[in-house]
């Protein structure tokens, strides 16, 4: 399996010699992205088998039932039905159900070998090839059968269920090996949002930043080769008026490409936490919250939010970064329902990238995923999870992220908390108990297991508080055990399908790197002459 231009997780999967009659797989098709479906659940016989977005759910996974002379039946985990060429047909383009198993020629399948690892299904009964009608790319499309042509749409890639990866026919696929990795590391990488002295005193993979604010009023602003005095409230003219638009972004990522340790050059990438949203809720005149979801259904603020992200995406251009979009915006998306109902006026807002998007948050989702495609063609995309309700309900957050789109993003991010332990513990913060016990970290790293696996994409763990036992809970020195629990248990960490741990201060009074004493500098040290946690 390729390797996603050091953006995406890659990990082992089956082929036609090396099939285990003993897990369960998810098929997903070289086409489309989409993997094979129980529609709804079903558990009648005849019920139709369709692709759709990876959920995780028993519906969306099949074991090989050993049929004899090279082929198998394929047993769907739910419904207990086995895929089946309806009617004993011998047409082209005649449905694949699931029926009971009878074990009859019509309900058994050999592998025959494509190119990367692929498979295709051929029925022993028709000699047809199971596909997508139409090499169709959307959810719920029929699976049939057809003359056996090698087509993508008659491609599918046998994963087992539970692994995380990505189909190498993905954006910015690249080539060759096999090793798992993220943005370039087979280890889990550590980071943080930190000075540039703090950066260069430890082996630190990667620095994360913040592009928070209103979007500029003109396009004048893009355009213009220096930025005014008037305009440094926009982040493009962050640097101030000697600097040109954008500056902000591609000096950082070039700070971070002159990093060094131990006097020798340690090149560093940067994740850009893009938290703009909250912004356009204040432009709508409503805050943040229900206001940002109101502003996406509004042409003129959509159209500037969506001509800002793209100027930014110009700034990365091809550098090799990472994008966590939009905290918490889609925790207030999922508080109002399905994302395909929430409405967003993307295809007015942007029809030069985003014309054929559906108009709703879930289109929205994918019209910022697809212009990073096409303007930073080297960025891996994380969709932020803001499941507020995880500790309940995590299937509802494996529902509305697929529906999202999030199994066409490269990773997932999510933070542990925003402030330290000791800070909330204080009786004007509310005197809540944030710290950890193994049983709370156990928690919730099966739900980032489960979010993981989910949609087939690692995650990265951001804003990781900062503080440790030895601080005295003031101002900047507040304790936390977080840093110190992740470090002592990497394994776990790497289980959970984590890839990276970036810690930070997510409010000004927190603890930073800067002033834990250097505790998190001495650990990520200690981690790197370990030789690291391998990804999983």
């Amino acid at each position: 399996m390729a390797v996603v231009a050091g953006s995406a997780v890659v990990v082992s999967t089956a082929s036609a010699q090396t099939v285990d009659l003993k897990k369960w797989y998810v098929l997903v098709n070289r086409n489309s992205g989409k993997v094979l479906d129980d529609r709804a659940y079903a558990t009648n016989d005849g019920a139709a088998v369709v692709q759709w977005a990876r959920t995780g759910g028993a519906n969306q996974q099949w074991r090989f039932i050993d049929a004899g002379d090279g082929y198998y039946r394929l047993q769907n985990r739910n419904s207990g039905k086995v895929l089946d060429d309806f009617h004993w047909s011998k047409a082209a383009g005649s449905a694949i159900v699931q029926s009971r198993d009878r074990n009859g020629t019509n309900q058994r399948f050999k592998l025959a070998k494509s190119p990367d690892g692929y498979v295709r299904l051929i029925n022993r009964f028709s000699g047809m090839a199971v596909g997508v009608r139409n090499a169709a790319k959307a959810n719920g499309s029929g699976v049939v059968q057809d003359r056996d042509r090698g087509g993508a749409s008659q491609q599918w890639q046998l994963v087992p269920a539970g692994s995380v990866g990505t189909r190498p026919s993905s954006p910015a696929a690249g080539g060759g090996s096999s090793t798992t990795r993220f943005m370039g590391s087979s280890t889990v990488f550590i980071g943080g949002s930190m000075s540039d002295a703090s950066a260069n005193a430890a082996p630190f993979d990667v620095r994360y930043a913040y592009v928070h604010s209103q979007p500029a009023p003109s396009s004048a602003y893009y355009s213009a080769s220096r930025c005014q005095d008037a305009w440094t409230s926009w982040w493009g003219c962050w640097g101030g008026s000697t600097t040109a638009p954008g500056n902000y972004v591609t000096w950082s990522d070039a700070q971070a490409a002159k990093a060094t340790y131990q006097g020798k050059p340690r090149p560093q990438k940067y994740l850009w936490t893009w938290y703009s949203l909250r912004d356009l809720g204040d432009a709508a005149g409503e805050g943040d919250g229900p206001g940002e979801v109101k502003a996406i259904n509004r042409v003129d603020l959509l159209t500037r939010y969506l001509n800002d992200y793209r100027f930014f995406l110009q700034k990365i251009g091809n550098s090799h970064e990472m994008i966590d979009l939009e905290p918490d915006f889609w925790g207030y998306v999922r508080s109002l329902g399905d994302p395909h109902q929430v409405p967003a006026q993307v295809s007015s807002a942007n029809p030069t990238d985003c014309g054929s998007q559906e108009n709703s948050a879930a289109g929205l989702a994918r019209c910022l995923i697809d212009m990073a495609r096409k303007y930073a063609p080297n960025t891996a995309v994380g969709m932020h999870l803001s499941c507020f309700d995880w500790e309940y309900d995590t299937q509802k957050c494996v529902k509305d992220y697929a529906h999202l789109g999030a199994q066409n993003a490269d990773f997932l991010v999510t933070d542990v908390s925003d402030r330290d332990a000791g800070w909330y513990a204080q009786p004007a913060h509310g005197g809540l108990n944030k710290f950890w016990t193994d049983q709370k970290a156990a928690a919730a790293l099966k739900f980032y297991k489960t979010m993981a696996e989910s949609v087939g994409k690692p995650v990265v763990l951001w804003q990781i508080p900062v503080g440790n036992m030895a601080q005295n809970n003031t101002r900047n020195h507040y304790k936390d055990d977080k840093v110190d629990w992740f470090f002592a248990h990497m394994d776990q960490v790497a289980n959970a399908h984590v890839a990276g741990l970036l810690f930070g201060a997510g409010q000004e009074e927190q603890t930073s790197i800067e002033s834990d004493g250097g505790n998190l500098i001495r650990k990520t040290i200690a981690y790197h002459n370990s030789g690291g946690t391998a990804l999983k």
